[in-house]
């Protein structure tokens, strides 16, 4: 929820130099309610996942913190709530990419595309492009520029070799659970390749903004040399795929699109 935030707050400061504080608090609000409620409605429909899965066991409803029924009505009405804030305070496209993201996220990828196919993180990771258009589309109330479709680009391209990593350390809870994560049904060895051929998309592709003239050296330097860590950290995972080195791959990839989100803004402000 939190890097979704940042990489609509960066679309947002990226996008005009004349900034509108109001709404850029309008759109972090509306983009918070709405995916920490796709989130809370994610834990309803997989509670009984959920439970089965060590990794996420200890979520408030496996533990009997929260009623399913409780979560069901809270997740609603965040999700509600900030529609809601996106529809009547916001431009039109802004409402319109941050309602995308929490349906997307909800029906799209946990209801109908997890346990059913390895294609689950990768066309799930649409939800969280919404976040930079719906960031942009505050900002100016339109998204016809190249940049935001590429910072949502970056994004979709991200989201699998960041939750792989993940996947391959928790191959055995998806595997009892009959969750179809691509570990489970290509193996490991098999995924490590996909994440590190995946990082060879998503380095050059992050790269791109600057021979395009939206960034510049600040931007190419920052996003150039986390990208080449990165993907030195993938290809020898490739090489060795043990779970230490998926949680590596991980660890490292987490902070990467913050990171690079954040050198857009410095880039922009110098």
């Amino acid at each position: 929820m939190a890097l979704l935030d940042f990489t609509a707050l960066a679309a947002f400061l990226v996008a005009t130099p004349q900034i509108d504080s109001v709404k850029l608090v309008l759109v972090i609000v509306a983009g918070t309610l709405a995916s920490g409620g796709a989130g809370a409605l994610n834990c309803y429909l997989d509670r009984n996942l959920d439970s089965s899965m060590r990794r996420t066991s200890e979520r408030p409803i496996p533990k009997g913190k929260i009623t399913p029924t409780r979560a069901l009505i809270f997740g609603l009405a965040m999700v509600g709530s900030g529609v809601l804030i996106s529809v009547f305070l916001l431009p039109v496209l802004a409402g319109l990419f941050i309602s995308l993201g929490a349906a997307i996220y909800v029906l799209f990828y946990t209801k109908w595309l997890k346990p059913r196919t390895t294609l689950n993180i990768v066309l799930g990771g649409s939800a969280g492009s919404c976040a930079p258009l719906a960031g942009w589309a505050a900002a100016t109330g339109n998204v016809a520029a190249i940049a935001p479709w590429l910072m949502a680009l970056l994004v979709f391209v991200w989201t699998p070799s960041h939750f792989w990593g993940l996947a391959m350390r928790a191959v055995d809870d998806y595997s009892k659970a009959g969750i179809p994560m691509l570990p489970v049904v290509v193996g490991e060895k098999k995924a490590a390749q996909y994440i590190a051929a995946n990082t060879l998309l998503l380095v050059p592709l992050s790269l791109a903004f600057f021979p395009l003239g939206v960034f510049g050296l600040l931007y190419l330097l920052i996003a150039g040399g986390f990208g080449l860590w990165l993907l030195i950290v993938d290809l020898k995972l490739a090489f060795d795929p043990s779970k230490s080195r998926a949680w590596t791959a991980f660890k490292v990839s987490s902070p990467y699109l913050a990171i690079v989100f954040l050198a857009m803004v410095l880039d922009k402000a110098v």
